[in-house]
């Protein structure tokens, strides 16, 4: 995907870009000097005359001077602000939006008439889980019956022939895995067991040969949502001959804090390595064999991974879980001895790859954006990630991994080594964002990115798509469109790249990207 292709300037992506916390709240003194030259010309006047009247107290023979040469700061900015007529008519700043969108403004408008008691009892009592859950099921009929083929598709996915449910944990209501394995006859005759693998001491003849697993965490603001929202995810996937493991958790109120929902994921993952080793097996990898016979194209059925993927709160969570995996694997034994477990005796206990759509990764920014629009206090986020700054900033991955990092340094005693091991061990990761996206904006994404890469994660990359808002990153998922085809776009480009490098005997070959 070029340049040319994601065009991140639009009226709705600076705006996006332009809120807090990146630039003042709204109704605040500093947002009004930007936002209305007419208000800011009166209140410099206002703090001009103050400022004089100051100076003729503590010096009354002092001769009078302008405010900039007061050399005070805030006598210099009001005075800026008053040279030339022209900020009477235009804009302080051309950029930054005056007013909010109208769906803002219902926002805004309901949470300042509803008690603050009212928003935090609904909040607290699952209330809100239930409107956002009973909001979901409404619209269910109306995406059934503009798509009849993915509405065939969703109730075959939901019979038991084809949905295999797993519980774990202390099988909690919300505490299950709904697992899809490919039917045999999708899967094409090339995709044969992988011989190290298939012997009969261990009946590998009965299990369903798979190109990898897909490990789904759902989103729902943390305080809602279930696996059936998002079985869609799976057919895709399916036709790929993977695994499809869609994964539910306790959601707010009966998971009490960020740290609850990471423990939920971690048993889940291991409860389905143990199911997983029972019933499917990895296909061979011959991928680079047939590379270089010339018989290799998009469409094999080599082995590809495990990949951990998230949308939305749920990309939080599953990246927060991805940095605690990382943390456990630097602390473990060698990277050299952790890439002979992954790939020969554990295929399924580490994720390959990491794919995050359109994730709120740094708490305390996505509080101020919250803040911003007028959900702050309704907001399962507040509670669960710990009401306070300094827990926002513990729950946010990037800031987590960083202070993980801090530690390990102190215990080898050097940077380089660090770096270098979080390089070798970190698999390849892929975010994904809407570029108009007004529930999470995409600078959530490019900031993460950015952080990610300078805790030494330096193969993190970020798609941003034009026109795209919130939802319909996952709509264009499970029901088709640019989305998915990004994603499995990048899929196959980081294949090729793992290919190249083995026929090199691991010396790392330059590629041209497919994205």
């Amino acid at each position: 995907m070029t340049n040319q292709q994601q065009p991140l300037l639009t009226h709705e992506s600076v705006a996006l870009s332009l809120a807090p916390p990146r630039a003042p709240p709204r109704d605040s003194i500093i947002r009004n000097l930007y936002t209305n030259p007419r208000s800011a010309a009166r209140l410099s006047h206002f703090f001009t005359s103050t400022s004089n009247n100051e100076d003729e107290v503590n010096d009354p023979d002092h001769n009078k001077t302008s405010s900039y040469e007061s050399h005070n700061l805030q006598s210099r900015f009001l005075q800026l602000l008053q040279d030339g007529n022209h900020l009477l008519h235009h804009s302080i700043h051309p950029h930054l939006p005056s007013s909010l969108s109208l769906p803002d403004q219902l926002i805004r408008f309901i949470g300042r008439t509803l008690p603050l008691e009212w928003q935090h009892r609904n909040r607290d009592n699952g209330n809100f889980r239930s409107i956002a859950d009973g909001m979901v099921k409404f619209s269910c009929p109306m995406i059934a019956l503009s798509n009849l083929r993915l509405t065939h598709e969703f109730l075959n996915l939901s019979s038991t022939k084809r949905r295999r449910r797993i519980r774990y944990g202390d099988h909690h209501a919300m505490q299950y895995i709904d697992l899809f394995l490919p039917q045999r006859g999708e899967i094409q005759q090339q995709s044969q067991p992988s011989a190290r693998n298939n012997n009969s001491s261990d009946g590998s003849g009965n299990k369903v040969p798979v190109r990898g697993t897909l490990f789904f965490v759902h989103g729902g603001a943390w305080g809602a949502g279930h696996p059936w929202m998002y079985r869609l995810v799976a057919p895709a996937f399916l036709a790929r001959n993977f695994a499809v493991a869609i994964v539910g958790y306790r959601t707010y109120p009966d998971s009490i804090n960020i740290d609850v929902q990471v423990d939920d994921i971690r048993l889940a993952f291991d409860e389905l390595e143990d199911v997983l080793n029972e019933c499917v097996v990895p296909v061979a990898d011959d991928a680079m064999d047939r590379e270089a016979a010339g018989t290799c194209d998009d469409n094999d059925n080599g082995w590809v991974g495990n990949i951990m993927m998230g949308h939305s709160s749920g990309a939080h969570i599953a990246l927060l879980l991805f940095v605690n995996m990382l943390s456990e694997r630097m602390k473990s034994s060698s990277s050299s001895h952790l890439a002979g477990k992954e790939c020969n005796q554990y295929p399924w206990s580490l994720p390959h790859y990491f794919v995050g759509l359109s994730g709120p990764y740094d708490i305390s920014d996505h509080f101020d954006f919250e803040a911003g629009r007028g959900v702050e206090q309704i907001s399962p986020m507040k509670p669960i990630c710990g009401y306070t700054r300094l827990n926002f900033d513990r729950a946010s991955p990037a800031k987590r991994l960083l202070s993980k990092l801090a530690s390990f340094r102190e215990q080898i005693d050097s940077a380089d080594s660090t770096n270098s091991t979080v390089q070798q061990i970190t698999p390849p990761m892929l975010l994904v964002h809407g570029i108009e996206d007004p529930v999470v904006p995409f600078t959530a994404t490019s900031d993460a990115a950015r952080k990610l890469k300078s805790c030494g994660l330096t193969d993190c990359h970020e798609i941003y798509l034009e026109k795209t808002e919130h939802q319909e990153v996952i709509m264009q998922f499970m029901m088709g469109g640019p989305v998915m085809d990004a994603v499995f776009d990048w899929l196959r480009g980081q294949r090729r790249h793992n290919n190249a490098i083995g026929r090199d005997g691991g010396r790392k070959v330059k590629l041209q990207s497919r994205l």
